[in-house]
């Protein structure tokens, strides 16, 4: 069942218990390793950060993003106190990490100078707020880079695994997730995000100047997207 306003903080955290991150970006699966590397290094690259810009992440789970960047000021928001100190351990001094949420970011606006925000859409109540609270903190030249997932594509790829007896591909013995029966992450889903989707409530605020396709053109299991203002 998908939560509502008044559950969705104990709902999440009970999801934030339940998959622990470094799982899924530590899985077993080197193809699946690839994919995960390749769209946290197109983010960072497309964010184009450099030492003197100040940068936020939304949704930083348990810091993975972050520990990647190499130079800016970085602050991260999670509304999971879960996360958040999963977060705090991983990174030390290296960032700021703040419990909030996305759709209520807690910074005075134009604050930051580039944000990113990878598979956090399809976790959160109001897209279209978290898309207005990015718009209202960033900087009017700045960038958002961000990811959704392929769902379609993700979703087709693991019934063809299934059906082929691979059931193993998808959730290897080292795992205790049972990812193919619960479809990944699929349980901690609210929304089932597209490409077209995301590029018809981006475009209300932002000018969407580049997408990358990952981990190639023609299977896009992740797509990596940079807005800009308008």
């Amino acid at each position: 069942m998908k939560p509502g306003k008044e559950n969705f903080e104990s709902w999440n955290e009970e999801h934030a218990r339940k998959h622990d991150l470094d799982k899924f970006y530590n899985h077993p699966n080197r193809l699946f390793r690839f994919i995960e590397n390749k769209r946290i290094s197109r983010l960072i690259r497309t964010a184009e950060i450099e030492p003197q810009h100040s940068v936020l992440e939304v949704g930083c789970g348990a810091g993975h993003i972050l520990e990647r960047i190499t130079c800016g000021k970085l602050t991260g928001i999670d509304i999971s106190a879960i996360q958040v100190e999963r977060a705090r351990k991983r990174l030390a001094s290296k960032a700021v990490i703040i419990k909030a949420p996305g759709e209520k970011l807690p910074f005075p606006d134009s604050s930051f100078d580039r944000i990113l925000c990878t598979e956090v859409f399809e976790h959160v109540l109001d897209p279209a707020a978290l898309l207005r609270e990015m718009h209202r903190t960033l900087n009017r030249e700045g960038i958002i880079s961000l990811s959704i997932p392929n769902e379609k594509l993700i979703i087709f790829t693991k019934k063809v695994l299934l059906n082929c007896g691979l059931r193993r591909v998808l959730e290897p013995k080292e795992s205790n997730w049972d990812l193919a029966s619960k479809n990944n992450l699929d349980e901690w889903h609210i929304h089932n995000y597209s490409l077209g989707l995301m590029k018809k409530q981006a475009s209300v605020l932002f000018s969407l100047s580049d997408i990358q396709r990952i981990p190639y053109f023609f299977i896009p299991y992740r797509y990596v997207m940079k807005l800009q203002h308008k």
